[in-house]
């Protein structure tokens, strides 16, 4: 039952949080210019013109050509398409995406006068090597994820729970990092609150998970996840409403396989 409830209040502190961002855009300008941003570049360019492509072109130019050569007009325009416009605009917007990101994280803690328990000290380098150890944990367990949803019958619930987690480390990320807390506190902090962070990033999975196409699905994120990720400043006290629940350490073979990729890395050098 404490499972149950622990879940609840997840996807119930999402929501909650959601339309205390809402709020909080009203009422800042600079937030404002961020978000619309990201919605003019995810929304109407990125995600517009892959709509626009597969529902509207795509159609008229099969319904004018011979029937006969339609098959290799369709497989040679969706091609040039990925080739010329998607993966470069698929670059530029995950580039630029990451800026705007870490700005509208700066400008929430600002705007909330949020103290920062990062060591001043702290150096470049140490700070470059705790993301790049955090990226390459995060794609292990994106293969993680992976990997369970081909199970059979409840595949795609593992999935869609590996992806919730995912997506909420994604947007607590900001914060734990500037309270000073290293990859192994912040996993270990999902680890004890794993089915509140299940709930809290469920809504993103499921509307990420909506669209078959990839492309449609980097779209959603990105545009979702700017208001996840303000979102989680409103949740910033460890209160995650853990009622004695199993810790779960589901992160800890990526974990694993992460210091066996860099203590072969050590050894080669």
């Amino acid at each position: 039952m404490d499972l149950v409830k622990t879940f609840v209040f997840g996807i119930h502190d999402s929501i909650t949080s959601t339309i205390s961002t809402l709020k909080l855009l009203k009422s800042n300008s600079g937030l404002r210019s961020k978000i619309t941003q990201c919605l003019i570049l995810n929304g109407l360019v990125f995600l517009f013109s892959l709509v626009v492509f597969e529902k509207v072109l795509i159609p008229i130019v099969l319904y004018v050509v011979p029937m006969e050569t339609s098959t290799w007009i369709d497989l040679i325009l969706k091609t040039l398409f990925k080739v010329l416009w998607v993966l470069p605009l698929y670059i530029i917007s995950r580039l630029l995406n990451v800026f705007w990101y870490q700005e509208i994280a700066d400008l929430v803690y600002r705007t909330l006068k949020k103290p920062t328990n990062r060591p001043k000290g702290m150096s470049l380098s140490a700070v470059l090597a705790d993301v790049v150890y955090s990226v390459v944990v995060q794609c292990i367990f994106l293969v993680q994820a992976s990997l369970v949803g081909s199970v059979p019958v409840i595949g795609y619930g593992l999935h869609l729970s590996h992806m919730s987690l995912v997506y909420s480390l994604y947007a607590y990320e900001y914060v734990w990092m500037s309270q000073g807390l290293g990859v192994i506190q912040r996993t270990a902090i999902m680890h004890m609150n794993w089915c509140y962070f299940i709930g809290y990033g469920l809504i993103m999975a499921v509307s990420v998970s909506l669209s078959s196409s990839y492309f449609v699905g980097v779209c959603m994120f990105a545009l979702l996840f700017p208001l996840l990720l303000i979102s989680s400043h409103f949740r910033q006290k460890h209160q995650y409403h853990n009622l004695k629940i199993q810790p779960l350490p589901i992160f800890k073979p990526s974990i694993f396989l992460t210091e066996h990729i860099i203590k072969c890395f050590r050894r080669t050098r």
